[in-house]
């Protein structure tokens, strides 16, 4: 990224947070907050407020929730915490606990405690220092109370079983859903629940907590625009690796290596490298394939910061150079993306109504494939989704509501032709439009092919 983008983007965020603060209510503004009054890069004055706001939607129950443990990650897994967990507490350290009371419990005071296992020093050996239960663990963590993970036992039972009060009739827990619920240790939680309390009702806490995720904090967007200026740092060493005869694993090495450079965690999803049929190919990311001149390449990567993923696709031609119809399909894939962008209307406008805003241009267009079809067929997913915590956010998809970042990503795929040509970028929804957190990254045809044209000049550093 050059000085003048840089400066930019510096600008862009300052805009950006400047437009959703003013929108806030004042009681909604976070508070400024010194470095170490900041978990994850995110004020501790944050998470208290998301977690009263969620017993406030809760006063019929209690919520007990679950966090990650270390042995979940195996021997070549990093530790991460789950993302509700870490959404509603700030805490990444393994085998935590969160229990929350609301105010007017039947007979017991609103309370908020972290679970957390005591220190072992011989294990810490192996794993680093951890922070303790008690004081340590409150002024760390700006919890009311932290307490040793082995009392979670007495916990319970002091709130689902008669004992001088009345027990709690209600629990607001993660209750997994899917093809992995089985396995995941949130059903056995749920299972000794049922177990141990009979007659307790047993609530998906997950819903609510979605729907509070969809709208981001200006702490949050700040988060997220640093995972995409540094995905764009990706995007751009990846392009300087692409030629025929490469392999794509050396295009996903490069792009990695820019995460890693520039302070991201992780990828936030699996990168995906398709170049000719792979192209064609949604979620292809083995990235064995040889490149060959005349493939497109689609490059569908995004860099974890902090726990928040960007998610931004370009398509790149092998050879630095579109054939005349790769350049036809970039085009009108380009053109539907504008298209959305455009019919986006403040407090009007659905996800739904903008997906077939581009297949409208899609249709119209007088491009077709071998058999003289128009190329909307060939467009076969939706057009976007939100991002944050996870590359395909929580939330549900009524509205495009103040505070949401969510994708625009058109694209056409024709396996016949090994074509494929997706193009994705990141929004947030303001109330005065659109703003595009990801246009420092090139999306016009020339300015993509010179990307992939400026071979042997990788190796840039995001803006810190």
């Amino acid at each position: 990224m050059t000085f003048t983008l840089r400066r930019q983007r510096a600008a862009l965020v300052a805009v950006v947070v400047f437009v959703i603060l003013s929108t806030m209510p004042q009681a909604a503004r976070p508070a400024r907050a010194a470095d170490d009054d900041r978990l994850a890069g995110i004020a501790k004055s944050e998470y208290r407020a998301r977690r009263e706001r969620l017993m406030a939607q809760l006063k019929d129950g209690v919520v007990v929730m679950i966090g990650a443990r270390e042995d979940e990650f195996g021997e070549v897994g990093r530790f991460r915490q789950k993302n509700d967990f870490m959404y509603l507490t700030g805490v990444e350290t393994p085998s935590a606990y969160l229990v929350l009371v609301p105010a007017g419990t039947p007979d017991r005071p609103a309370r908020e405690t972290l679970l957390i296992p005591a220190r072992n020093l011989f294990q810490e050996k192996w794993t680093g220092p951890q922070i303790g239960p008690g004081a340590e663990g409150q002024a760390a963590f700006g919890f009311q109370e932290v307490a040793d993970s082995a009392k979670l036992h007495d916990l319970l039972n002091s709130l689902f079983k008669a004992s001088g009060a009345r027990p709690v009739t209600k629990v607001y827990t993660i209750i997994p859903h899917g093809s992995t619920a089985d396995i995941e240790r949130e059903t056995g939680f749920v299972a000794g629940l049922r177990q141990n309390y009979p007659g307790l009702q047993i609530a998906d806490v997950a819903p609510v907590i979605a729907e509070m995720r969809k709208v981001k904090s200006p702490a949050e967007i700040a988060l997220l625009q640093k995972a995409i200026d540094i995905t764009a740092e990706g995007q751009r060493d990846a392009a300087a690796q692409i030629r025929p005869g490469a392999f794509e694993y050396e295009v996903q090495a490069a792009l990695e290596a820019a995460f890693t450079r520039n302070g991201a965690e992780r990828p936030g999803y699996p990168s995906i490298v398709g170049s000719g049929l792979y192209s064609t190919v949604l979620h292809y990311d083995q990235n064995r394939k040889r490149i060959d001149a005349g493939d497109t390449i689609v490059v569908d990567v995004g860099a974890e910061f902090s726990y928040y993923t960007a998610d931004i696709t370009r398509t790149f031609p092998a050879t630095g150079k579109f054939t005349p119809r790769q350049r036809e399909i970039y085009q009108l894939v380009l053109d539907a993306q504008r298209a959305a962008e455009r019919a986006f209307k403040p407090g009007q406008s659905t996800l739904a109504q903008l997906n077939q805003v581009a297949r409208d241009v899609m249709k119209a267009s007088p491009l077709r494939d071998r058999q003289g079809n128009t190329l909307e067929r060939y467009f076969i997913h939706g057009l976007g989704h939100w991002i944050g915590m996870e590359v395909h956010d929580v939330g549900g998809y009524g509205d495009l509501p103040v505070g949401a970042v969510f994708t625009i990503e058109p694209g056409i795929y024709i396996p016949e032709e090994k074509l494929g040509v997706r193009i994705e970028d990141n929004y947030l929804v303001t109330e005065k439009g659109l703003v595009k957190l990801s246009r420092a990254i090139p999306s016009e045809a020339g300015d993509v092919e010179r990307m992939v044209q400026s071979r042997g000049k990788a190796g840039g550093t995001a803006e810190k």
